[in-house]
């Protein structure tokens, strides 16, 4: 993508030079406006450096009158970040006295606003009432953060996370089939205690669950996650409901189970769990014997109430893993399955196939990302049209 980032004075700016460099390390193409007051913050040629385009600032306008017109054609998502009360105020106002404002003006898209400044400003009337106009106008308001602002003082107002900016990135840069779409997701590892420090669990990270998350958010569903022990990152503006045995997963999956349009059973649940569990820290022996019994299986047991939804489980398998899988989707009344080879559990890469009762599609090697956006579009282009 061609990112532009439009820098104001303010703080924060710093921070704008880690989101640089980690989207040019994605393989984008960024470009910085620097308004005249941010100049005062951050230099231009760092930015220049970091990018390895242009900084622009007021003074690029004597040598190319036109470059509010170029850039605000050439960039495919426009960001103001951080954005200053100040900035906000001009563009809720339509005042372009500079060339990061006239550049928005030029631009006439929806641009993704992410407001930095002390928390008091930023609770004032006037500029709660310049976002909500630019919310009404169509753009993306990026809410700050809560945390120790630069002057000392405690609030909203910290300018958002990379891993927040970057999200939002992507988000406006996906087409949105799955608006109005309600999607719930289950992932990570569920424990299942031997007594109050010990339990059996598995290596599940969350990772392909978190990335199911990001990639349905990005084409437009409202999405849940109800997460056992993960070790992978959290996909922000995603509600994530925590849970740590099997049986508590299976609680908040049929609480939520009616909000759902789809359903993606990804969690590495226990299959056993100790038939008794110790109330104290059992003591070191030279022997113990742990009697296991069967778990709940959630996944058949939302196969027998599917009705319209979409059902979509996970096979992880040592050998056999194509014959399971179809036994496993027949049986448990699934649109589809995704069947993976167990050298994937806790991994980045990922592998497998993609299984309904009509089709076996193979699943490119690469990363957990990369294959989630395969299985969301497989779902959007042949499950979910299917049963609409």
């Amino acid at each position: 993508m061609n990112i532009l980032i439009g820098v104001c004075g303010g703080i924060a700016s710093y921070k704008v030079c880690e989101l640089v460099r980690e989207l040019k390390r994605k393989g984008h193409s960024v470009k910085t406006i620097l308004t005249p007051f941010a100049e005062k913050f951050m230099s231009p040629l760092t930015f220049q450096t970091l990018s390895g385009n242009k900084a622009y600032t007021d003074k690029d306008w004597e040598e190319e009158p036109l470059a509010h017109i170029n850039l605000a054609r050439w960039a495919d998502v426009f960001l103001i970040a951080p954005a200053t009360a100040n900035t906000i105020a001009k563009i809720a106002n339509g005042i372009s006295d500079n060339l990061l404002t006239t550049t928005i003006l030029a631009y006439g898209k929806p641009l993704l606003v992410a407001p930095a400044m002390n928390t008091v400003m930023y609770k004032s009337p006037s500029t709660q009432e310049n976002l909500k106009k630019l919310k009404e106008w169509g753009h993306v308001i990026i809410e700050p953060e809560f945390g120790v602002l630069a002057c000392k003082e405690v609030g909203e107002g910290k300018l958002a996370s990379i891993d927040r900016l970057i999200d939002w990135i992507y988000y406006v840069s996906e087409e949105k089939p799955l608006k109005g779409k309600k999607v719930l997701i289950t992932c990570g590892a569920t424990k299942e205690f031997i007594d109050p420090v010990r339990f059996i669990s598995n290596y599940s990270s969350g990772e392909m669950g978190f990335s199911l998350a990001r990639i349905f958010r990005w084409k437009g569903a409202e999405v849940k996650v109800i997460a056992g022990t993960t070790t992978a990152k959290e996909p922000p503006e995603v509600e994530i409901i925590r849970v740590q045995t099997t049986e508590e997963m299976r609680e908040k999956v049929l609480e939520h189970y009616d909000w759902a349009d789809i359903v993606v059973m990804n969690a590495a649940v226990a299959d056993f769990k100790p038939s008794k569990v110790s109330k104290e820290k059992i003591k070191k022996r030279d022997k113990i014997l742990l009697e296991l019994v069967k778990n709940p299986d959630i996944l058949e047991e939302l196969g027998r109430k599917k009705g319209y939804k979409i059902l979509v489980g996970f096979a992880l398998e040592s050998d056999n893993l194509l014959e399971y899988a179809r036994e496993k989707l027949e049986r448990k009344n699934l649109d589809l399955i995704v069947a993976n080879p167990v050298k994937v559990m806790g991994k980045k890469e990922h592998e497998g196939y993609l299984i309904t009762k009509d089709q076996i599609v193979e699943l490119p090697k690469g990363s957990k990302l990369e294959n989630a956006r395969f299985i969301v579009e497989f779902i959007i282009g042949n499950v979910l049209r299917g049963g609409e």
